[in-house]
């Protein structure tokens, strides 16, 4: 797939890089990492110019999380209906929520690049819960300009090796990712086993014994 991509953009240009992102923010599962990686590599090389992509890059990226954001403010309802016929978008959905409701704007910041693959979870959740726009557009717009900088340096620095370094990241960002999870599960089970546990020592009070009448 990221070969398929790469070509793409060889072929039409910044253009492709754009709506490629567009799609990719609304949760199309392209491997958009990789391909800024590789695309960083050719700038790197000579055989592509920097500033056309980085632009086309963050507009595209940006478009599409404000569109997420927007399909969940302004269609909250539709989507609580589709995401309850699909239990698994909705545990996705509810971990994006939590996250962006503890967290606030650090955690939309790194769920651009540290956890990317929450990233079109957490646009809808921001929306729907009618999260505040601007800061949700201040920390979106630093998350992807983090993120795609990123990428596009690794592979201007690493123009010679950049598949093993794409294969290397790739493994790291689910790694994060699924290590947070289960952190939170942890996290979770153990507050209820404490709930469980109060509740068992918690008894009603007992009435006290009369008192004896020394005759």
């Amino acid at each position: 797939m990221s070969e398929e991509l790469v070509d793409l953009v060889v072929d039409h240009g910044a253009i492709a890089l754009f709506g490629i992102l567009i799609a990719n923010c609304l949760g199309m599962p392209f491997p958009t990492s990789l391909l800024l990686m590789a695309l960083g590599s050719f700038v790197g090389q000579g055989e592509m110019e920097l500033w056309p992509l980085l632009f086309a890059g963050i507009s595209g990226a940006v478009i599409g999380d404000q569109t997420g954001y927007l399909l969940g403010r302004l269609g909250g309802n539709l989507v609580l209906h589709r995401l309850t016929r699909r239990p698994r978008a909705a545990r996705t959905f509810d971990k994006a929520e939590a996250l962006v409701w503890r967290w606030g704007g650090p955690g939309i910041y790194f769920s651009r690049w540290l956890l990317s693959p929450l990233g079109p979870w957490v646009n809808l959740a921001t929306g729907l819960t009618r999260y505040p726009w601007p800061r949700f557009a201040i920390w979106d717009f630093l998350g992807l300009s983090t993120w795609i900088g990123l990428y596009f340096g690794l592979g201007l620095l690493f123009s010679r090796s950049v598949q093993s370094l794409a294969d290397l990241t790739d493994n790291l960002t689910w790694m994060l990712l699924f290590t947070l999870l289960t952190l939170l599960i942890g996290w979770l089970l153990l507050r209820r086993l404490r709930k469980e546990a109060t509740a068992k020592v918690v008894t009603p009070a007992s009435d006290p014994p009369p008192d004896t009448e020394v005759r």
